[in-house]
């Protein structure tokens, strides 16, 4: 059986690597662009997925797991949680079963527990205050995505939302990181897009932007995180509030 189209253009994408200049040309560029991965990046949503999740475990007669458990699952969406709920894969045979079940119980409460990121509304005022545009790509699917961006009334603030699917592809795909930055008329040395994932900086690196990997996470150090090839590394949003050249008050 011949791979998808998704499949064969992933494997055909290229290694993030570390490009020193990034900072210098990117702060020199006439207008600026910041892209934000959603899940584990600009939201925590861990609490309102992993209570999904434990609905799950609730009908297999299992214990519900402490919400906190599931927040390195967080980026890693659907398969994460099923992952880490359920100890089971792509492929189980019972897998889209679970996951449909999964985005049924998410889709009743999408805005209980989820809230920003330690700091990042903060930043996301900076920005607005410097006049950087910025925007959300995700691989989170539009009926999901849009209500809670709708609810934390970011909607009239961010410049774009592109969720996994407004196209064909999703992350690490370039696609729709280009998509967002040609969307809104920017260059890609002019764009910078940060996630929590390898794969946000996979899909960064090959759409031709710059790339900061972030972790909010207390057992992850940057080292953790410099073998995904990023060009720059933070662990909260003071840090990369630094890297971006912006003032951030965090009392």
């Amino acid at each position: 059986m011949k791979n998808s189209p998704r499949k064969q253009l992933s494997k055909n994408l290229l290694t993030p690597k570390p490009r020193k200049e990034w900072h210098e040309v990117w702060c020199n560029q006439s207008k600026k662009l910041v892209l934000f991965d959603l899940d584990g990046t600009l939201l925590d949503t861990s609490g309102d997925l992993g209570s999904a999740a434990n609905l799950l475990r609730k009908e297999r007669d299992l214990p519900p797991l402490k919400l906190d458990e599931y927040k390195s699952y967080v980026s890693r969406g659907a398969a994460g949680m099923l992952e880490r709920s359920l100890n089971i894969g792509k492929e189980d045979v019972n897998f889209d079963l679970y996951r449909k079940k999964f985005l049924s119980f998410y889709s009743k409460n999408l805005l209980k527990f989820t809230d920003f990121m330690p700091g990042m509304n903060k930043l996301i005022c900076s920005l607005e205050e410097a006049g950087i545009i910025w925007g959300i790509v995700t691989n989170k699917y539009h009926e999901y995505a849009m209500p809670i961006i709708h609810g934390l009334n970011l909607d009239d603030r961010a410049a774009i939302l592109v969720c996994g699917d407004t196209l064909a592809y999703s992350k690490p795909h370039p696609a729709p990181i280009r998509y967002a930055f040609e969307k809104l008329c920017f260059d890609s040395r002019q764009v910078i897009y940060v996630g929590d994932d390898p794969r946000d900086i996979k899909s960064g690196f090959n759409a031709g932007c710059w790339t900061i990997a972030i972790s909010f996470e207390t057992t992850k150090k940057k080292s953790d995180l410099a073998s995904w090839g990023s060009d720059a590394i933070a662990i909260n949003a003071k840090e990369l509030a630094d890297l971006l050249n912006l003032q951030l008050a965090l009392n």
